[in-house]
């Protein structure tokens, strides 16, 4: 494979490459871009090459003349997959339809299955429905292109905005259910309130751009289920954030002692383990989701937030969650929301869930989040389960 793609690499300007190009495109209909045409050019010329060494001379004028003894399908496997892996997964899609050689290799499943690992990475949300972990942690029978296409957040963007009708008539129904129901509670607590984005709360009370308005103050009792009461488009609803401690307390600990100061959870009788306090049991009693904040910079051990977590959604399996994946703005280095899944266990969860990547400065991706999980009980998975045009892009 090494030698193919070095011989390929000498072959990039010659003459024919433009020739070769032309007919592929003329069979697949994609448009490929400058790269992907020197790379398929160069295939082409070494096909080319290969089959003329073995000729006379005088066929070798003939082929240079007619150009058409060979054909591009005539093209090894190894030199296709390197081809292929160049393309984009709706147009691996669309050229599995070519031929059934082509449908062969657009479907292998070391081509998705590399396609998957890459770009999972770059996915801003992943929820429980479109987790990939979950499929290789019960090592699933389905193929990696299945997987992907299921997974894959770009690919449902495509197929769910096919009718903008059925958008709007869900803005509309969310509208005038608004008028006839009442505030929905949202617990949001976590680390991610206490470190370096612990703006978020103040920048979702004076937020300039206006998706987040605040509509008045919740008053809590001894310390706990204090708020805010916000409006998010057609939604109502009540922020209720959950401190480990007060917060001159909470500037003058150590680092490690956020989880053995609070007065949120309590020590069981199990070592290193913890309970929620009464308190924040009674505080919660009504809620209709939760939200857990992490700052996700690349400085932090993600699994140092499992326990608190764990902890919660134990007591609360029943309620949706909302995990914010949290940076100061878009300059800091982060983990992926496929890395945040991995490394707090949300596989295991009973919680219907999704991670969302945010940046506190600016509000980016907070406003989809709060949206997602607003939006599950809101419709009761009326018009695809989306409130918007917003949530029908995220996963």
């Amino acid at each position: 494979m090494e030698n193919i793609q070095a011989t390929i690499q000498q072959m990039l300007n010659e003459d024919k490459r433009r020739d070769t190009f032309k007919f592929l495109t003329s069979l697949t209909g994609l448009k490929l871009n400058q790269e992907q045409v020197f790379v398929i050019g160069g295939g082409q010329q070494f096909s080319h090459r290969h089959s003329t060494m073995a000729n006379t001379d005088e066929q070798q004028m003939s082929d240079d003349n007619n150009n058409t003894a060979l054909s591009i399908l005539d093209l090894p496997d190894e030199v296709y997959l390197h081809l292929f892996s160049f393309l984009r997964p709706i147009d691996l899609c669309q050229i599995s339809n070519v031929c059934k050689k082509w449908y062969r290799l657009a479907t292998d499943d070391n081509v998705w299955q590399q396609r998957l690992l890459h770009d999972m990475k770059t996915w801003p949300a992943v929820s429980s429905r479109s987790n990939p972990l979950s499929y290789m942690l019960v090592q699933s029978d389905r193929s990696q292109k299945e997987i992907f296409l299921t997974c894959s957040p770009t690919i449902h963007r495509c197929s769910n905005q096919i009718n903008d009708s059925l958008v709007y008539l869900s803005q509309f129904s969310n509208y005038f259910r608004s008028w006839f129901i009442g505030s929905k509670d949202l617990i949001m607590f976590g680390p991610g309130l206490e470190s370096y984005t612990s703006p978020l709360v103040k920048n979702l009370l004076w937020d300039e751009s206006k998706r987040f308005q605040t509509m008045g103050m919740i008053p809590g009792h001894a310390g706990f289920g204090s708020g805010i009461k916000i409006k998010l488009q057609s939604h109502v609803f009540n922020l209720i954030t959950l401190y480990t401690n007060c917060m001159k307390e909470r500037e003058n600990r150590q680092t490690g002692d956020r989880l053995a100061t609070s007065n949120r959870l309590v020590r069981s009788n199990h070592i290193d383990d913890f309970d929620i306090s009464p308190q924040v049991r009674d505080a919660c009693r009504e809620a209709n989701g939760l939200v857990y904040v992490i700052e996700a910079s690349r400085d932090n051990k993600l699994s140092d937030f499992c326990t608190e977590l764990q902890v919660m959604t134990r007591e609360f399996r029943n309620l949706p969650l909302l995990v914010l994946s949290c940076v100061r703005n878009t300059e800091t280095k982060r983990w992926s929301a496929i890395d945040v899944v991995r490394e707090l266990q949300m596989s295991s969860f009973a919680n219907q869930w999704l991670v969302q990547d945010c940046c506190v400065d600016t509000l980016k991706g907070v406003d989809d989040g709060f949206i997602w999980l607003l939006g599950l009980q809101s419709n009761n998975n009326l018009v695809f389960g989306a409130s918007n045009e917003s949530e029908l892009n995220s996963p």
